[in-house]
């Protein structure tokens, strides 16, 4: 926090902690706080690296490692021939900040992050995962489209096998200690220098102060499930947003312990959200009885229209976009809509990334395919989230939509169909759909929410900064507590980039503490 600067509710102060209250004093060299990708990730290395290192989880277990992860010239892909242009990804990435991200972060992620996943690969794979490229297409994928990066890779697991398991498991074996339901409370300085924490067992209340001697990498997941933070720094975010999907902790500790210790936060404060909720059909994000519900039919390009019943944008475009344009609608929501021949269509979309139902090109599987997807919807279907209808006025009535104006709207579309060409908003041919077959299928949507991306700024060599850009001596911020990488919206369209930044940040970190 600046000098005199009045502390945010939300921060609130430092928690103090008598002496006598430390039951317990742990020396080691690193301590790393959480253990999702990032936190994982750092132990793995730390310890190849000849690091002593403690390993903390406020959890009863650790964070799953993300589904897809992003990376640049990785192994498999340079077998498969894909080659990114580095300039012309970073320069995408840029865009999309418009030029608040710190492009040497950009750069690192780019430039490093093949090794990360090659990594990653070579310890997973002696459990008998294999790693698979989600591409089989260049970055230009048809004439119209928004750019695409083939950056995602995703992994064949055999039963009862994970990533996090796996990397819990490697990093024990060659020493880290881990302790799990143990919560950072507050980082120790001596001077400028962060020389360790004090943590709490959350299972019997005691305090144990951790001396780390070569520093603290805080990995704890960000701030999604901290309302008043979102509240605070995000309202519109909260606002747009039907439902939470967050695997760890995720309540903004490890944030609030490095701005108590000087760090610098964000400005500019973002999300990842996916366009994929469905909602009741007399319910918005606002005012809703309970969570929406996840289908990626919702993020397919169909028809999707406001509460008034007309169309209000391409619908081919990256998923959080559309959230953004809805913070103008009517109910902060729109509605999706398509008629029987939905499975066929969403094949000929070609969609990239999570929100492809289908195998990709070259193989690599989708996140959750199509088949699980009608089964997703005949269960929302039952309890009146998803509306089936015979006629478009009847869909119309179910949606809370003006009969008249859909009517219009698609007739409209259907001519934009025939044509074959999207005069109104330019959306691409093999993207147009039309709404002739019925039955027909209607619902309410919204945003989900996955993870808040506004964190501690940090340098290149991933020690955290304060007000004046300068590092804090042993203090390393990786994962989604990290900053300087995204802002205005998430780049979805170079898949799992943030999960490859995170486990690529967080390898470096830990090679640079281990001096290696």
């Amino acid at each position: 926090m600046e000098s005199g600067a009045r502390t945010p509710a939300w921060l609130g102060e430092e928690p103090e902690i008598k002496e006598a209250e430390i039951k317990e004093t742990v020396d080691t060299q690193l301590l790393t706080v959480g253990a999702g990708t990032a936190g994982l990730t750092a132990t793995a290395t730390a310890v190849d690296c000849g690091v002593k290192t403690l390993l903390i989880e406020a959890n009863k277990s650790c964070t799953p490692v993300r589904k897809e992860i992003g990376a640049v010239g990785s192994r498999i892909q340079k077998e498969e021939n894909c080659r990114i242009n580095i300039h012309e990804l970073v320069r995408e990435m840029t865009m999309y900040s418009t030029a608040y991200a710190d492009q040497r972060l950009l750069h690192i992620w780019a430039r490093e992050s093949g090794e990360a996943i090659d990594r990653y690969e070579s310890i997973i794979k002696v459990h008998g995962a294999v790693m698979t490229l989600q591409g089989g297409y260049g970055a230009q994928v048809k004439e119209g489209s928004y750019t695409k990066f083939p950056t995602g890779h995703k992994v064949r697991w055999p039963n009862g096998v994970s990533g996090a398991g796996i990397l819990c498991e490697y990093a024990e074996k060659r020493g880290a200690e881990i302790r799990m339901q143990t919560a950072l409370i507050k980082l120790i300085k001596e001077g400028k220098r962060v020389t360790g924490a004090v943590v709490k067992d959350l299972r019997t209340g005691r305090y144990i102060r951790v001396n780390a001697s070569k520093g603290v990498v805080i990995s704890t997941g960000g701030y999604v499930k901290n309302t008043e933070m979102l509240k605070a720094l995000q309202a519109e975010t909260l606002a747009l947003s039907g439902l939470t999907v967050s695997e760890g902790a995720t309540m903004g500790d490890g944030i609030k312990a490095c701005l108590w210790a000087g760090a610098k936060q964000d400005d500019r404060h973002l999300s990842i959200m996916f366009d994929r909720c469905a909602l009741m059909p007399d319910e918005t994000p606002e005012h809703r009885s309970g969570p929406g519900k996840p289908t990626e039919l919702i993020t397919q390009p169909f028809l999707k229209v406001d509460l008034t019943g007309r169309r209000f944008c391409n619908e081919s475009q990256p998923y959080d976009f559309i959230a953004h344009r809805a913070l103008s609608l009517p109910g902060k929501c729109y509605c999706v809509l398509f008629d029987s021949g939905f499975a066929d269509d969403a094949r000929r979309f070609d969609m990239a990334g999570c929100s492809r139902m289908f195998e990709f090109e070259n193989g690599a599987p989708c996140g959750h395919d199509i088949e699980e997807n009608i089964r997703r919807m005949g269960e929302m279907q039952k309890e009146g989230r998803f509306v089936k209808a015979d006629t478009i006025p009847e869909l119309a009535g179910k949606l809370g939509l003006p009969a008249a104006e859909l009517e219009k709207t698609v007739a409209r579309y259907n001519e934009l169909f025939d044509m074959q060409s999207d005069e109104d908003f330019g959306k691409e041919a093999h993207r147009l759909s039309q709404m002739r077959r019925p039955p027909y299928f209607g619902v309410r949507a919204c945003s989900f929410l996955l993870g808040t991306l506004d964190g501690v700024r940090i340098d290149e060599n991933m020690n955290a900064t304060d007000e004046n850009a300068e590092p804090i001596p042993g203090l390393y911020v990786c994962g989604n507590d990290s900053g300087g990488f995204f802002a205005n919206s998430y780049v979805n369209l170079a898949t799992g980039c943030c999960a490859g930044r995170n486990m690529t940040f967080a390898a470096r970190a830990a090679r640079i503490i281990a001096g290696s």
